[in-house]
């Protein structure tokens, strides 16, 4: 590669007229993206390495097709690099959207070019052919990044659901089957001691009674959280009856806003597990005495956001240092939904969780989700 003074590269197997053109147009690339403030120039160097060579693998590969030049390479090439891509904006959490703004101005900074080499190649209506031919080679390579990009979230969002089961069965081994243990164990020294020291005896089903208590009170808690459906209850009852599952120590309020009904029940079920987590986060991680929920929906979006006064924690750094399954699911769910997550938090200050979600028109379906409220 040899770099220019464009801050990007140009493959030194191109030479002559055309090895100049792609560099110029290159460069027209780079500075349309940064002028649109797109984040895909900001997004570090593998990113913006992805999007330079996106641009020069379709500008190349239209130059061949339409100058009879061989372009084997250059499209498996494109295939390999357009996969790669897609996951790597998905992992990055940079929008769809993006890519397309992006891919739109290829038009903007290549067809200029090409146009005018066709032209004087005495080519006919050379710019709808120039136009024609990069919009199929744009076609082509986004649907392979848009595939790769839908399947790494598929993939995670399968993880998020392992998780969660693995949770449950971790809920079930280290709470309530040693309870059950505890309560088992106290039964078999009352048989001990029924007979020659009734009060220990008596000590001993009280604490047999209290640890199967305890036990079922978790295997209780345990099937109410499996169980709950948004499909069956609606968004905000679902999230209501989860709350009602909290210990009363902890204070919770709920307000919904919005005729939630019409939401989408695949939008639905991914908004109440996100809002599932951040508050199990509050209370497990965060020690919150207190955690509040709100809701809102209007036509073409929908806003949740869960506010709790726990102990808080430092965003950066925390994410930083290890994956955290919890926030990482939030995340991934919300990618799912093309919606934007914030996870804002201090020490000592509590967190705040707030999720913001497109929703176009024609994703609402009334009653969707009955009985919301």
């Amino acid at each position: 590669m040899a770099a220019n003074d464009g801050g990007s590269f140009v493959d030194d197997a191109w030479s002559g007229d055309w090895g100049e053109d792609r560099g110029r147009i290159l460069r027209r690339y780079m500075q349309l993206l940064a002028d649109a403030g797109s984040p895909l120039v900001d997004a570090g160097a593998a990113v913006v390495h992805q999007v330079q060579a996106q641009l020069l693998g379709v500008v190349d590969a239209v130059h061949a097709r339409l100058f009879g030049e061989d372009n084997g390479d250059i499209t498996a090439r494109g295939s390999e690099l357009s996969e790669s891509i897609g996951r790597t904006r998905a992992t990055a959490r940079i929008h769809p959207a993006q890519s397309l703004r992006a891919a739109s101005m290829i038009f903007e900074a290549a067809l200029p070019t090409i146009a005018a080499q066709l032209r004087a190649a005495g080519a006919a209506a050379p710019e709808l052919t120039a136009g024609l031919a990069l919009n199929d080679e744009i076609l082509q390579r986004m649907s392979l990044a848009a595939r790769a990009y839908v399947d790494y979230l598929l993939e995670k969002s399968q993880n998020s659901y392992r998780d969660e089961r693995r949770r449950l069965s971790r809920e079930l081994h280290d709470v309530a089957a040693p309870a059950v243990a505890i309560g088992l164990q106290n039964l078999e020294l009352f048989d001990v001691y029924v007979d020659k020291d009734p009060d220990r005896a008596a000590d001993k089903i009280d604490a047999a009674r209290q640890a199967l208590t305890d036990a079922l009170a978790t295997i209780r808690n345990l099937a109410t959280q499996s169980r709950e459906s948004v499909a069956a209850n609606g968004l905000s009852e679902a999230i209501r009856r989860y709350l009602d599952t909290l210990s009363p120590d902890i204070k919770t309020d709920l307000v919904a806003r919005g005729d939630l009904g019409t939401l989408a029940l695949g939008y639905a079920e991914e908004v109440f597990l996100i809002v599932r987590e951040a508050v199990r986060n509050a209370v497990d991680h965060g020690v919150a005495s207190r955690v509040s929920v709100k809701i809102s929906m209007r036509p073409g979006e929908l806003r949740a956001r869960v506010v709790d006064d726990g102990a808080g924690f430092d965003v950066t750094r925390t994410l930083a240092e290890e994956a955290h399954v919890g926030i990482d699911s939030m995340y991934e769910r919300a990618d799912l939904l093309g919606a934007d997550l914030k996870v804002s938090s201090r020490p000592g200050s509590g967190t705040n969780v707030s999720l913001t979600v497109s929703l176009p028109t024609d994703r609402l379906a009334t009653a969707s989700t009955p009985g919301a409220r």
